[in-house]
C-alpha cells in the first residue's frame, strides 16, 4: 500500500498545503476573516483594508446563520443532547432541520464550538475536495500532474469564497463521481462492489447542510452516470445496479436529517424558492467574471462611493456562484475539440453537454429554464443560477485535466489551436463588449489598489491563457513533461492568486466587547431580547441566550405570519431584525418597535438592544430638517453656543407627530473620539423651556448624541421652538453636523423626541457597542390560568402547585413533535393561540417536562441503521460470486492510478 502511495505523496502534500497557503494570513492571525467581527456587531471598527473586498467570505449567511447555530449544535452534542431544537432564536424553531446549521455534520460540526471553527472546517473541506478530485482524475486514467491541476482548481474554486455556508455539501461531489467511475470499472471487469464512495459522498453531501448544492451536484452525477452507462455495453445493467444500490443506501443513511427537513419545509415560508428562482438567471454584466474573475477587482468587492454616487448599476454579486478562469477553459476546450478520438469520448461529450445546458440555464437562454423545470423534479424551487456553479466548475476542471493529460503526449495541431483561439476571441468579445461601459466605469471609480488589481489580474489571465494555448499546440521548444508542468504552474498560480487575494481585503483582528453578554446572562433568565443591531441575529443562540431576531430560511410560516401581523408589517419573512430593509422613515425598526412594544412584551421580550449612537427605541422622533441636504459642520469650542429657531413649517411637522418633547438628539463629530466636556441643550416653546446635558467623552463619532430634557415640553398650537446648543466645558471642540432645509436655512441635524407613555422601559446597560433597555412588564415564559405557583428549572421542566385544574402555557413555538410528561405520564401538548404550547394541569402538585423529537424520527433512524448494516455487510463480505482480484482502473490506463 505504501509503495503504491509513494508516487502520490507530493501531490497529496501539495493539495493539503494549497488551501492553507492561500489563507496564510488568516492562519497566522495577521488578518481576520471571522464573520462575527462584522455580523455580531460586538466590535469596534477594524483597521482599514487595502482592497475593500470580502474578507475571506462573501455571503453573510456564514455569519448570520451557520457560524452561531453550528456553535449551538456543537454545544448540544458536547452536552449529550441531540440538536433537534433551537429555543434561542425567534420563539424557538427546529435546529437540525434548518440544514444550514450543520447540526448533523459530524464530526466536523464539533470543531465549530469555537468561533473560528468554521474556518478550520472550510480548510478541511477544501482539502477533501482536492484529494477527492485527485483520486477521481487518476481513476479516469489521467497522470499525476493533470490530476493535481484539476484537484487544485476545485479545492480553490470560487464557491468556497462566495457561498462558504455550502462548503459541507460541495466538498463531497468528487467522491460521488469517484464512486461512479469505480463502479463503471468494476462492472466492466465483472468485479464486485466499487460503489462505496457514492454512499459516503452522497450521505455527507446531505449532512453537509445545503440541500440545493447537494441536489444540483446530483445532476452532474446523473449526467456522469448516463455518460458511462452508454459506453459499457453488456455491463451497463450491472453498473446501473451498483449505482441504484449505492444511491438507495446513501439516501437512507441521510434520512434522520432529510425527513425532519422535509417536514419543516412543508410548514415554512420559503421566500424566493416558491417562484422567483424558477426563472432567475445571471445578468450579462456578470458574464466576464466566468473568464476574468478579477475584471472588477477582487471578486466580490463592493461598489466604490463614486460608483454609488453616480447611481450606476449595482453588480448583483449575490447571484454569483463561482467562475472558471480563462486558464482552465483553454485546456477544457482542447479536450472537447478532440473528444471524437479520445478513449473517454463518452464522458467528455457528456460533460460538454452538461456544461452547455447548465450555462444556458444560468445565463437565461430563452426556453431553457422552462424545459428543465418541466423535466427535473423541484428544480424550479432551487436557486439554480447560483448554486449550479460548483457542478459546472467540476465539469470544466475535469475537462481541463483531461485536455492537459492528452496534450502531454500529443499536442494540438495548429488548426485546432487556431480554432480554440478564434472561439475564445469571439466569446470574450461577446461577454465584454456589451458591458464595456460598466467595466470601464467600475475601473474609473475604483481606488488605486483596486485599479492595479484589475489591470494586473486581467492582463495575467490573458497572457497566461496565451502561453497555455501555445504550449498545448506545441509552439515552444519545451519537452512534453516540462510543458505540462509549466501549464500546470500557470493554471494553479492563477487560481491561487484569486483565492488568496481576499486576505488583502481583511482587517486586523477586531476588539470585542462582551460586557453586554455577561449582563444578559446574569439577568435574562427564560425571557428574550430583541436587537435593533448589536448581537444579532442568531449570535445570542451561540451564547445560549434567547432572542426573537432571526435569519432563517426556511422559517416557520406561523412565526412569519405573526411577525407581519403583530410585530413588523414590513418584515421580509426571511430576516427578522431591526435594521433589515426597514421602510423609509421607520428609523430602521425603532419606530415600529415604539408602535408595537406591547406585542413584543407579550411574547416574552424583556430587553431591547440598540447601538450606542442610536436613538432610544422607546422614543417617537421627528428628524429635522426634512430636506437633509449636507451643509458641512460647525465646531464648538468650550463656551461656544449655536442657536436655532425652527420655521413655522418645521414646528407644524413636529406637532403633527409629537404631543410633547422630552429628548433632543444632535448629530455630532468627536474628531475620532477626542472631544471632551459636556454638550448642553436648552429648548424653548414660547415661554416654556427645558434643558439637559450629555457627556462627550463617551459619545460616538459621527453619531447621534441623545440629550434628555427636563421638564418635558408640551407642544401648543402656534408656539415657536428655539434651541440653544452649548459646549459647556472641555479642552477639545465638538462638531455639529449641519443640514440645509428646504427653505435654505442651515441648521444642525436634529431629532426631537417624546418618550413612550407610562415609562414602560428603562436603560440598564451601556458600553461602546450596545445599549440595553429593560421592558418593565413582559409576559413570563411559563404561566397558568387560573394562576398557579410555578417554579421552572429550565426551559423544559416546571413544577406547579394549583388549587384547581388549570392550563399551563409555555411560550415556546408549537410544532409537531413536541411531547410532554406530567408526573411521569405522557400528556398531549396543545396549541395555545397562534404560536405557543399548553398542557392541562390537575389540581395539586405537578411536574411537567417537555421534549422535542421530529415526526418520523424513529422510522428514519431505523432505516438508516438498516442501511448502515447493509453497507457494512457489503463492504466486509468475502467475494463469493467473483474471483479475488484488484479493482481495475478505468479509461486510458495509467501507472499512476490510485485505488
Amino acid at each position: 500500500m505504501l509503495t503504491r502511495l509513494r508516487p502520490h505523496l507530493w501531490p497529496i502534500a501539495a493539495l493539503i498545503l494549497l488551501p492553507v497557503a492561500a489563507s496564510a494570513l488568516f492562519v497566522l492571525g495577521l488578518r481576520s476573516n471571522n464573520p462575527a467581527d462584522v455580523w455580531s456587531s460586538l466590535t469596534t471598527p477594524g483597521s482599514p483594508t487595502l482592497l475593500g473586498g470580502p474578507p475571506g467570505y462573501w455571503d453573510a449567511s456564514i455569519g448570520l446563520l451557520t457560524q452561531p447555530l453550528a456553535r449551538l449544535s456543537a454545544s448540544d452534542w458536547l452536552r449529550g443532547v441531540v440538536p433537534w431544537w433551537n429555543p434561542y432564536t425567534g420563539i424557538g424553531m427546529p435546529l437540525a432541520a434548518e440544514m444550514q446549521t450543520l447540526s448533523f455534520f459530524l464530526p466536523f460540526v464539533l470543531i465549530m464550538k469555537y468561533w473560528q471553527g468554521w474556518f478550520v472546517v472550510k480548510l478541511l473541506m477544501q482539502v477533501i475536495a482536492g484529494l477527492g478530485t485527485y483520486a477521481l482524475m487518476l481513476q479516469i486514467g489521467c497522470r499525476r500532474t493533470p490530476g493535481l491541476v484539476s484537484a487544485g482548481l476545485f479545492a480553490l474554486n470560487g464557491a468556497f469564497l462566495m457561498e462558504p455556508h455550502a462548503m459541507g455539501s460541495l466538498a463531497f461531489l468528487p467522491l460521488i463521481l469517484l464512486g461512479i467511475e469505480r463502479s463503471a470499472a468494476a462492472a466492466r471487469s465483472g468485479a464486485a462492489q466499487g460503489w462505496h464512495w457514492i454512499v459516503f459522498g452522497l450521505a455527507y453531501s446531505l449532512y453537509g447542510g445545503y440541500p440545493e448544492v447537494a441536489y444540483l451536484d446530483g445532476l452532474l452525477a446523473a449526467a456522469w452516470t448516463l455518460a458511462r452507462f452508454g459506453t459499457l455495453g453488456a455491463a451497463r445493467w450491472r453498473f446501473a445496479g451498483k449505482i441504484i444500490l449505492a444511491v438507495m443506501i446513501g439516501l437512507a443513511l441521510a434520512l434522520p436529517l432529510v425527513v425532519p427537513f422535509l417536514n419543516y419545509a412543508a410548514q415554512s415560508y420559503l421566500g424566493a424558492h416558491k417562484a422567483a428562482y424558477a426563472v432567475d438567471h445571471l445578468p450579462p454584466m456578470l458574464m466576464p467574471l466566468a473568464l476574468f474573475p478579477l475584471i472588477y477587482g477582487p471578486t466580490g468587492i463592493h461598489a466604490s462611493a463614486g460608483w454609488v454616487a453616480a447611481a450606476l448599476p449595482t453588480l448583483p454579486l449575490v447571484k454569483l456562484g463561482g467562475w472558471f478562469g480563462l486558464t482552465a477553459v483553454i485546456p477544457a476546450l482542447a479536450a472537447l475539440l478532440r473528444a471524437r478520438t479520445d478513449p473517454a469520448r463518452g464522458l467528455i461529450i457528456g460533460l460538454g453537454m452538461f456544461l452547455g445546458v447548465g450555462l444556458a440555464r444560468c445565463y437565461g437562454v430563452p426556453g431553457v429554464a422552462f424545459v428543465l423545470n418541466a423535466i427535473i423534479p423541484d428544480l424550479g424551487l432551487l436557486n439554480t443560477a447560483r448554486f449550479l456553479w460548483p457542478a459546472l466548475s467540476m465539469a470544466v476542471f475535469v475537462l481541463a485535466g483531461i485536455g492537459l493529460d492528452r496534450c502531454i503526449t500529443c499536442t494540438l495541431s495548429l488548426r485546432q489551436g487556431g480554432m480554440i483561439g478564434a472561439l475564445l476571441v469571439a466569446v470574450i468579445a461577446a461577454v465584454i463588449l456589451p458591458d464595456r461601459a460598466i467595466i470601464t466605469g467600475w475601473y474609473h471609480f475604483a481606488s488605486p489598489p483596486v485599479r492595479a488589481t484589475i489591470v494586473l489580474g486581467t492582463v495575467f489571465e490573458g497572457l497566461a491563457g496565451l502561453v497555455i494555448l501555445a504550449a498545448l499546440a506545441g509552439l515552444n521548444p519545451v519537452a512534453h513533461r516540462n510543458r505540462a508542468r509549466m501549464i500546470a504552474a500557470a493554471m494553479l498560480l492563477d487560481a491561487f492568486v484569486v483565492a488568496a487575494l481576499p486576505q488583502l481585503s481583511a482587517p486586523r483582528p477586531y476588539r470585542y466587547y462582551t460586557g453586554g453578554i455577561a449582563y444578559l446572562k446574569a439577568h435574562l433568565g427564560l425571557a428574550r431580547v430583541y436587537s435593533l443591531r448589536p448581537f444579532g441575529p442568531d449570535y445570542p443562540a451561540g451564547y445560549r441566550l434567547a432572542s426573537i431576531d432571526d435569519s432563517q430560511l426556511p422559517v416557520s410560516q406561523a412565526w412569519s405570519d405573526y411577525i407581519r401581523h403583530h410585530l413588523d408589517p414590513y418584515d421580509t419573512g426571511m430576516m427578522f431584525v431591526g435594521w433589515w430593509k426597514a421602510p423609509p422613515g421607520s428609523g430602521q425598526g425603532r419606530t415600529i418597535l415604539f408602535d408595537h412594544v406591547r406585542d413584543y412584551a407579550a411574547i416574552g421580550v424583556k430587553y431591547v438592544i440598540t447601538s450606542p449612537g442610536q436613538i432610544s427605541p422607546f422614543l417617537r422622533s421627528v428628524s429635522l430638517p426634512r430636506a437633509d441636504i449636507f451643509a458641512g459642520a460647525a465646531a464648538l469650542g468650550a463656551g461656544d453656543s449655536r442657536d436655532t429657531t425652527l420655521a413655522a413649517g418645521q414646528v407644524a411637522a413636529v406637532a403633527a407627530t409629537l404631543t410633547r418633547i422630552d429628548h433632543v438628539a444632535v448629530l455630532i463629530g468627536t474628531y475620532d473620539g477626542s472631544s471632551t466636556g459636556i454638550l448642553s441643550a436648552r429648548l424653548c416653546a414660547g415661554a416654556l423651556c427645558a434643558g439637559g446635558t450629555a457627556p462627550l467623552a463617551t459619545a460616538q463619532d459621527d453619531a447621534w448624541l441623545n440629550i434628555p430634557l427636563h421638564p418635558a415640553i408640551d407642544l401648543t398650537a402656534g408656539a415657536a421652538l428655539h434651541l440653544r446648543l452649548t459646549h459647556v466645558t472641555g479642552a477639545h471642540p465638538v462638531a455639529l453636523w449641519l443640514r440645509r432645509s428646504a427653505a435654505g436655512a442651515t441648521m444642525p441635524a436634529l431629532r426631537l423626541s417624546q418618550t413612550l407613555p407610562g415609562g414602560s422601559a428603562m436603560p440598564v446597560y451601556h458600553d461602546p457597542v450596545m445599549s440595553i433597555f429593560r421592558i418593565r412588564s413582559y409576559h413570563r415564559y411559563f404561566s397558568a390560568t387560573p394562576a398557579c405557583r410555578l417554579s421552572a428549572t429550565g426551559r423544559d421542566k416546571v413544577s406547579a402547585e394549583c388549587a384547581t385544574p388549570a392550563i399551563l402555557t409555555r411560550q415556546e413555538a408549537w410544532f409537531p413533535g413536541w411531547r410532554a410528561r406530567l408526573n411521569g405520564r405522557a400528556v398531549p401538548v396543545a396549541r395555545h393561540g397562534a404560536l405557543f404550547q399548553s398542557v392541562a394541569l390537575p389540581a395539586g402538585r405537578s411536574s411537567v417536562t417537555f421534549s422535542y423529537r421530529p415526526r418520523g424520527t424513529r422510522l428514519s433512524v431505523a432505516l438508516a441503521g438498516l442501511a448502515l448494516a447493509l453497507w457494512a455487510g457489503c463492504a466486509i463480505r468475502p467475494y463469493r460470486a467473483f474471483r479475488r482480484r484488484a479493482l481495475p482502473r478505468g479509461g486510458t490506463g495509467s501507472s499512476s492510478a490510485l485505488h
